[in-house]
């Protein structure tokens, strides 16, 4: 769920409640909700603090996987450098070219919580297979290395993989449900009890539980989105490990070729 469209159901939310609280005050008066009130605020705050320290741990994931997918494709880069020029050439040249899409592509396409990827990483992808599978594995130029790029080559699928799988949101619609549900009843009991009294303190108390909520909730989706607006992780590690092996290489190099 987006941060927008979580803030926009809280607000729908916390209009609906404070209605409700109003009605009930206008015609019953306040009420004794004191002992309702501290468990509801007990269980809503223990829910969210545990629901808090989940996204934290999923945008951490995230920065964890995008750095190490920009590591494996310099490393695969690098380990291309073994090879005779005329085909290392090629491999590092896709290497290259996988690297450009992922950051200009791919990333765009998480922004919208896409775990499937981009369509034109998905093809420079499937060129770099192509090209690693058509080295000569039996010669004798090759055969001590293949093994090792052959690894190296999978590590990077994996990580990319890894980094796809953090796209999406992790907290469940049900569970959302579960906060809007607790946020409602636990504004209603705020809002009738007796304790306060007058308009003054109403909408101070209904003021300060629309700010707090809209924060925490908002903070909630943000981080659970890692590479959506708000806070997104953006593709600096790729874009280093890409600057960094494009200054290795001359300007004239087929390896920094533009890609097609």
């Amino acid at each position: 769920m987006t941060a927008w469209l979580a803030i926009v159901i809280l607000w729908a939310v916390l209009a609906v409640a404070l209605t409700v609280v109003w009605t009930v005050r206008r015609r019953r008066g306040p009420l004794d909700t004191g002992a309702s009130t501290a468990f509801i605020g007990s269980a809503l705050g223990l829910l969210l603090s545990l629901i808090l320290f989940f996204v934290m741990g999923h945008r951490s994931e995230a920065q964890t996987a995008a750095r190490v997918e920009a590591t494996a494709s310099t490393t695969l880069f690098s380990s291309m450098t073994l090879l005779p020029d005329r085909m290392s050439n090629p491999t590092q040249h896709a290497v290259v070219c996988v690297m450009e899409s992922i950051a200009d592509d791919e990333w765009p396409e998480m922004a919208a919580g896409d775990p499937d990827g981009s369509l034109v990483t998905h093809a420079r992808t499937a060129r770099l297979y192509d090209a690693i599978g058509r080295l000569p594995a039996t010669d004798p130029a090759v055969q001590p290395y293949f093994p090792a790029l052959w690894a190296r080559m999978l590590e990077r699928a994996a990580a990319r993989d890894a980094r796809l799988a953090q796209a999406p949101p992790r907290v469940a619609v049900p569970i959302w449900a579960v906060i809007f549900t607790g946020v409602f009843v636990l504004v209603m009991l705020i809002g009738v009890q007796e304790r306060i009294s007058g308009r003054g303190a109403w909408i101070g108390v209904s003021a300060a539980l629309i700010v707090v909520l809209t924060m925490l909730v908002g903070v909630i989706a943000v981080l659970d989105s890692p590479y959506g607006p708000g806070a997104p992780i953006g593709p600096d590690a790729m874009r280093n490990s890409l600057e960094l092996v494009r200054s290795g290489q001359p300007a004239d190099s087929p390896v920094i070729a533009p890609c097609t």
